[in-house]
């Protein structure tokens, strides 16, 4: 019952909003000054909302730049802390190669002297071989010599480096 009441009454209101628009329409009409002053009002009106809709966009432009600097602050930081990390593992790389040299020079020399290796003697590069006929001897010497002083000391520098590289990449890892 209620509801129904309501209807009528709100079904009322719509007719008597419509008819207070048609003679508001035709009061306008009959003058060309009031049409004059309707588009004057809806003209401001209309530039009231534009004005409301710039701030609105103005706000939303702040805020977006503020997001974006925000956004490219983090990320500088962020590359920032990355190439310290990547520049402090290069540096305890560096320092652990450094180390790996120069304990593996020790070894080598403590391997030269256990095992008496002695350089081998080299043949200048220009000049022709010694033996006219080299061969290989059917049966090797007893105390072969397996490597010169400096392929060992080529071996170790390779090795050292192969660790150190290892050891670099590892870090990358974690």
């Amino acid at each position: 019952m209620l509801a129904s009441t309501m209807l009528f009454h709100l079904l009322g209101l719509w007719r008597q909003g419509g008819d207070c628009l048609a003679k508001f329409t035709k009061w306008v009409m009959n003058s060309a000054a009031r049409i004059w002053a309707v588009v004057a009002i809806l003209s401001m009106l209309l530039a009231v909302w534009q004005g409301h809709e710039r701030n609105k966009m103005a706000t939303y432009a702040r805020q977006t730049k503020r997001a974006w600097d925000n956004a490219r602050k983090d990320a500088e930081q962020a590359r920032q802390q990355t190439e310290i990390q990547y520049r402090n593992l290069a540096h305890v790389s560096d320092l652990t190669y450094a180390q790996g040299v120069a304990a593996g020079d020790a070894r080598l020399a403590a391997y030269i002297a256990a095992h008496r290796v002695q350089p081998s003697a080299q043949a200048h590069p220009t000049s022709p071989s010694q033996d006219p006929n080299p061969t290989i001897p059917a049966i090797a010497p007893d105390q072969a010599v397996v490597a010169s002083i400096g392929d060992l000391q080529a071996c170790n520098a390779d090795y050292t480096y192969a660790r150190a590289a290892y050891e670099w990449a590892r870090g990358l890892a974690q």
